[in-house]
């Protein structure tokens, strides 16, 4: 029977398949007392009458008692009615079973025979594993979540198709990505590079961090920010922007990094001002044109103050992080100390990099982790983020070939507090925490599909994952959990 700390000691078997069962789906009338053993998300084999072993796991239960139904009046609802405890003659419990697939040589394969009605229905215990029938593989992420000795086994050809990790704040998706995704990519073979956002969840636990004023943001992404910042110089709704232009080309043209403030704002100004003077002289209405530049430059550079160009006094190119990344194996961005605007020029500029290298046919193997997901591609993106929105759906598409993976962090899955729909979709394996209730209906979608409630999404644990997606060899989502450390926690 049931041996020390309520475990067995061998597989048990703990029910039988009741009618109704197709090749993919079932349910499991629970023997006496095993409503005690059995839980939501306990993994069972099916020993299949048909033929075979098929896994499987336990979801959406029910206790049922003919005699205390409430849909109408019976003996046993006058009995309760009393205070008195009704018959449990009539009492079952079930669980549905969300097919995994049959068992085979090479791991789990789609399940093609109908499991048949009373069928035994076995649950694993500590003694067995029953990780090892989703296949051979070196890499592993956390562990089941009913036992921290099985590993689940990750599918490493499917990394660089992107990972989405979603969940609430304390819902542990910073532990997830530090303790556990990212360790699995270096163990891959990646390099890293983390866009810390708020510069607390990475920073401070690696060595190699770059702050975020000492990069060098090129010049189309630096007039770009300026563009936003200066509402196109006043040419909004024109293409034309003789401004604009000076303003870039003033940017190239002159030595204005790892010079002061107000010495790079003066130099960038008046080597804008020389251009506009020169594209004046040569037109028909020159004086005229010149004083209304003139005008639209001044009014520019009210708000082109030292402390903006101050941002991007920075000289560590995005090569030069790259190079730091592959030598070190992991670099952090800490981002804490600009504004989103800045951010946003920053990642664009290291992005581009990384596209342009993709482009050029160059295998990166990298990873790029963007904490902070919906503050770069969010559900209605407008000015820089639309510009960052579209490249990371680029770097998607590009990753794929060149072994990029991106990995974004993100508290909501969709609408106002989620990912922009378009890049989700690149997202090919997710770790779906606790959710935010704004997001019911995504997780009404997901329990559709494999059974798992709304509900118990809104209530995780923290810690506590369904791990789905490419990189999942089980067809059907996985409650993991991990350690979380509480000195780092601390």
């Amino acid at each position: 029977m049931i041996a020390e700390k309520g475990w067995f000691e061998l597989p048990i078997p703990v029910g039988v398949v009741s009618s109704g069962a197709s090749e993919s789906r079932a349910s499991v009338i629970l023997y006496d007392g095993m409503e005690k053993v059995v839980k939501n998300e306990s993994l069972v084999i099916i020993r299949n009458r048909n033929g075979g072993d098929v896994l499987a796991v336990c979801r959406g239960g029910k206790g049922l008692n003919e005699n205390v139904k409430t849909s109408s009046f019976s003996p046993g609802v006058a009995y309760a009615k009393t205070g008195k405890v009704p018959s449990s003659v009539k009492e079952f419990y079930i669980f549905n079973l969300e097919i995994i697939g049959a068992v085979g040589a090479d791991g789990i394969q789609q399940n093609k025979f109908i499991i048949a009605p009373t069928s035994i229905v076995e649950m694993f215990t500590h003694e067995d594993d029953p990780m090892k029938y989703l296949g051979k593989s070196d890499l592993k992420i956390g562990h089941y979540w009913a036992e921290p000795r099985w590993k689940v086994p990750v599918l490493k050809q499917y990394i660089n198709y992107h990972i989405g990790i979603f969940g609430v704040t304390g819902s542990g998706k910073s532990y997830l990505a530090r303790y556990e995704v990212i360790p699995l990519l270096r163990r891959a073979g990646y390099s890293i590079i983390v866009m810390d956002w708020k510069g607390s969840d990475y920073a401070p636990y690696f060595d190699n961090t770059i702050p975020l004023d000492s990069i060098k943001v090129d010049n189309s992404t630096v007039i770009r920010y300026f563009n936003h910042l200066t509402k196109n110089f006043g040419y909004l709704g024109r293409e034309d922007n003789p401004v604009s232009a000076a303003v870039e080309r003033a940017l190239r043209t002159t030595e204005w990094r790892g010079k002061p403030p107000q010495e790079a704002r003066e130099l960038i100004y008046m080597q804008a001002k020389s251009i506009l003077q020169q594209q004046a002289s040569t037109g028909s209405k020159g004086r005229e044109m010149s004083l209304f530049w003139q005008n639209r430059l001044d009014a520019a550079f009210e708000l082109i103050t030292e402390e903006e160009v101050e941002r991007f006094l920075g000289t560590i190119e995005p090569w030069q992080i790259l190079t730091q990344a592959k030598d070190k194996g992991l670099v952090v961005v800490d981002m804490s100390k600009g504004e989103k605007e800045q951010k946003l020029a920053v990642f664009y500029s290291i992005a581009r990099y990384l596209k342009r290298l993709m482009e050029r046919k160059q295998r990166l193997d990298v990873a790029l982790v963007i904490d902070e997901g919906p503050q770069y591609a969010p559900w209605q993106p407008r000015g820089l983020e639309r510009d960052t929105t579209d490249l990371i759906i680029e770097l998607c598409a590009l990753g794929r070939s060149y072994g990029l993976s991106i990995v974004i962090l993100s508290q909501g899955m969709a609408g106002e507090i989620g990912l922009n729909a378009a890049v989700r979709r690149n997202l090919n394996t997710q770790f779906i925490g606790r959710i935010h209730p704004l997001d019911f209906e995504e997780a009404q979608k997901l329990a559709a599909s494999y059974y798992i409630s709304p509900e118990t999404l809104l209530t995780l644990p923290e810690g506590h994952f369904y791990f789905l997606g490419r990189m999942n060899p089980s067809p059907t989502p996985l409650l993991i959990s991990f350690q979380i450390d509480k000195q780092a926690r601390e």
